[in-house]
């Protein structure tokens, strides 16, 4: 069981690094779609978080495969064993501290927004199933034109996503493109 602290000090690095590394990426043209958002969050959250994953063994790891859920997660942090004496790396994996779905797109359809919501449902079934206790982060960049932000609804933020959940949330809001993040699980607010 990793320590609380840990946990609050990499909540604090992922939503910084939204806050600055992130934004400096989009407004530099380092991020393209959902797949540079990945390798940038990826790459900052090494970089930032490296002494405390170290001294935790902790690992980042795009496409997380959750085979009791079915479920990929764009990025996962899990901590390992490295004294379990198993051939394959998966096998030394103990916990699961963060998982982040990602979404990047500029189209406004509704196929657009069902993607989205579909990563949604997905972070509900991973905390509503109970398999997977640990902190969700919901990033999106979504290049149109919104009238809010957020993607949760007060429902969900009330009840499943509360203690869980942090939405991290960039969108175009009267011309201008905007990050924000929106925490809903009572850590670094």
């Amino acid at each position: 069981m990793i320590d609380k602290y840990v946990i609050e000090e990499i909540d604090r690095g992922i939503k910084e690094t939204w806050e600055n590394e992130i934004v400096n990426d989009y407004y530099n043209g380092y991020l393209l779609k959902e797949d540079s958002l990945k390798c940038s969050l990826y790459f900052h959250l090494r970089t930032k978080l490296k002494k405390l994953l170290k001294e935790n063994n902790l690992r980042i790891y795009p496409e997380y495969y959750f085979s009791d859920l079915r479920y990929f997660a764009d990025i996962a942090i899990v901590q390992i064993d490295t004294t379990i004496d198993k051939s394959y790396l998966r096998d030394k994996i103990v916990d699961v501290i963060a998982v982040m779905e990602l979404k990047y797109d500029g189209g406004n359809s509704i196929g657009t927004e069902n993607a989205i919501k579909n990563d949604i449902l997905k972070i509900k079934n991973y905390i509503q199933t109970g398999q997977l206790l640990c902190q969700y982060y919901f990033a999106v960049i979504y290049e149109t034109e919104c009238i809010s932000l957020n993607w949760l609804d007060k429902r969900s933020t009330n009840n499943w996503a509360q203690g869980y959940v942090t939405e991290l949330n960039a969108g175009s809001l009267d011309g201008d493109m905007w990050f924000e993040v929106n925490p809903y699980n009572g850590m670094n607010g």
